[in-house]
């Protein structure tokens, strides 16, 4: 699969580039800076990649990386830091999804597959009736991904097959970006669900009056830290497999088996 790969210069796009490679898809990585991606990587992987300097908020542009390379997937690892000093994830997500959307029309109603990045508080909090853990933290730790995820629920999924990956605190496994001759052996080791965290365990202080259901959040969340390599992994080995598939239009979690 020709996947177009945005965002490769952060942490989780940079483990995306062999991760992708791996699983035998062809990576077309669209960057601001093509040089400051050449200080992340290896040479051995640069050579295998087509590199495109472009701008995720430019709808028209990644459309035009889409068409011109003949792209039938998209992974969308942009805008989860603050540019700027803003928060742009959700303006990022609605130029790519549109952007998307035209070309699967303009090649006769054929969707393309998406994987977009949000945050793990738009997921459901397991035990309160329905409510999302981003109901309970402050509102400048979840309005970017409140925004994603409007966003995301907004397109259907007829025309653009989207996951949209919750993701809480990833961490490098190396610092070494490397080739990978082929995916791992053993897998990703994440457990995955859609729409509340799997595996989830309250803390005991979830059981503290009032400000519990608060409080337990804090070391709860610590438990969903994964490894960027893993979370790469996770992400190539579905992109592409998605057809009718279980997490198409839906957010899905993950944690460590065994986390």
């Amino acid at each position: 699969m020709r996947v177009l790969l945005l965002g490769a210069t952060g942490n989780l796009g940079s483990r995306l580039i062999p991760a992708l490679l791996a699983h035998r898809h062809v990576v077309v990585a669209s960057v601001r800076s093509r040089e400051k991606l050449r200080t992340l990587i290896l040479a051995n992987l640069l050579d295998r990649i087509t590199v495109v300097e472009g701008d995720a908020l430019d709808s028209a542009t990644v459309e035009d990386v889409l068409q011109i390379h003949d792209c039938d997937a998209i992974v969308n690892a942009a805008g989860t830091r603050i540019w700027n000093g803003e928060q742009i994830l959700g303006r990022i997500a609605a130029s790519v999804s549109s952007a998307a959307v035209r070309v699967g029309r303009q090649r006769g109603g054929k969707p393309l597959s998406a994987w977009f990045i949000g945050g793990m508080g738009s997921l459901e909090y397991p035990g309160t009736g329905g409510w999302h853990i981003q109901d309970y933290l402050p509102a400048w730790m979840s309005e970017h991904h409140r925004q994603t995820e409007a966003v995301m629920r907004a397109v259907p999924t007829a025309v653009l097959k989207w996951t949209l990956l919750c993701v809480a605190l990833m961490e490098p496994r190396s610092k070494m970006v490397e080739l990978l001759e082929q995916p791992n052996r053993m897998g990703h080791g994440l457990s995955i669900a859609a729409r509340s965290p799997p595996a989830w365990q309250d803390s005991w202080v979830r059981t503290v009056p009032v400000i519990g259901v608060y409080l337990n959040l804090v070391p709860v969340i610590r438990s969903y830290t994964t490894k960027l390599e893993d979370v790469a992994d996770l992400i190539a080995g579905n992109i592409g497999h998605d057809e009718g598939g279980a997490f198409v239009g839906e957010l899905v979690g993950m944690k460590e088996i065994g986390g």
